[in-house]
């Protein structure tokens, strides 16, 4: 009995040591960018009515202003999952927005606990997007790592006219 639990033992122990550990990623294409206007209302879950914490589930939530929740939306899809970005890393956001001549840019910083999703939702909020019934003119979103190498990057078809 002693023999086959040190066999099971020796062998669990031999899985773990090689098991792979994910390599965080040095590019990262984004096949997808939804934008949107989103209000506030949408984020409420019901726990958040017993906690008085927002709980955003299965999503990623950046916004320009943390505290306020309605605002302009882009979903930007990832060819990889976000967790495998490094940790310290910034989507820097590039906004040509209505009533202004010149791009707004806003670095919008990852949390460190993600889930497991291809998602992100970077949102314009609070006094930066205060008409929703606007759209942005165009816009262009660059992944960063934390020493400001590029990961990736995509912009709407206007950013180059």
């Amino acid at each position: 009995m002693r023999i086959l639990f040190s066999a099971l033992l020796c062998l669990f122990l031999v899985a773990c040591a090689s098991t792979p550990k994910d390599e965080a990623l040095t590019s990262v294409d984004i096949l997808e960018i939804k934008p949107r206007y989103i209000d506030g209302a949408t984020f409420v879950r019901i726990g958040e009515f017993l906690t008085g914490k927002e709980n955003t589930g299965d999503r990623v939530i950046i916004r320009s202003k943390p505290e306020d929740r309605s605002g302009y939306y882009f979903t930007l899809v990832l060819d990889e999952s976000v967790r495998r970005l490094p940790q310290g890393t910034v989507i820097v956001g590039e906004f040509y927005v209505p009533g202004q001549t010149q791009p707004i840019s806003i670095n919008f910083k990852m949390p460190p606990n993600r889930p497991k999703t291809h998602e992100v939702f970077v949102g314009l909020t609070g006094s930066d997007w205060p008409d929703q019934e606007a759209v942005p003119g165009a816009w262009r979103f660059t992944i960063k790592d934390p020493n400001g190498k590029e990961l990736g990057s995509e912009k709407s078809f206007l950013w180059n006219i």
